[in-house]
């Protein structure tokens, strides 16, 4: 009965499935080349005794330089990670003032709707009183004549006040600081008139 015989650990450790071997090769010859540009401690260490260094400073020099190398590759690693701390936290600051300013937008924009419905709403009673007072123009005194034109008149004095209280609002919400900037930004009111600082409706 034939066993077959395994190949001791370290044989197998030494093969290279054949897909990597192109690899392999472009590596090594890569390293190669690197090597050409450098020199061994102990040619170094000729090069310092030409120069009446002793072979200890050669090889002092050698380590402090590495741990110079060493130190400034840590450093830039830290600079660039806190230049990547840096542009998220500007990112993050810069998507929530933008979210902020959206909904500040979408809130003044929202209540100038409504104020200018309001308006609207004072205008429309405003000529229908014009209208009924019109019609009445030269009648008699009567209860239905007089309660039409209180009517009228009261009709108008309701709607300018709900239009007062928009308009207050508007102002209000406008005077915040994120909404000032929007107002200046899309060319939204700083301020609406109250119905007492309007001419004519």
């Amino acid at each position: 009965m034939n066993e077959r015989v395994s190949e001791p650990k370290a044989a197998q450790s030494e093969k290279v499935d054949y897909e990597d071997v192109d690899e392999v090769i472009a590596l090594a010859a890569r390293l190669a080349e690197a090597d050409k540009d450098r020199l061994r401690i102990e040619d170094l260490e000729r090069v310092g005794a030409e120069l009446e260094i002793p072979p200890h400073n050669v090889r002092r020099a050698v380590e402090e330089l590495a741990a110079r190398r060493q130190r400034e590759a840590a450093q830039r690693t830290a600079a660039q990670r806190r230049r990547r701390w840096a542009g998220a936290a500007v990112s993050a600051i810069a998507l929530v003032l933008g979210g902020v300013l959206l909904s500040a937008r979408a809130s003044l924009e929202q209540a100038r709707v409504e104020v200018e419905r309001r308006r609207a709403q004072v205008e429309n009673v405003v000529e229908r009183r014009e209208r009924t007072r019109a019609r009445h123009e030269g009648a008699a005194p009567s209860p239905e004549r007089d309660a039409e034109l209180a009517g009228a008149d009261n009709r108008v004095s309701i709607e300018r006040r709900r239009y007062d209280q928009d308009a207050g609002a508007y102002n209000a919400l406008a005077s915040g600081l994120s909404e000032q900037l929007v107002a200046h930004l899309f060319g939204l009111p700083a301020r609406v008139p109250l119905s007492n600082e309007i001419d004519a409706w």
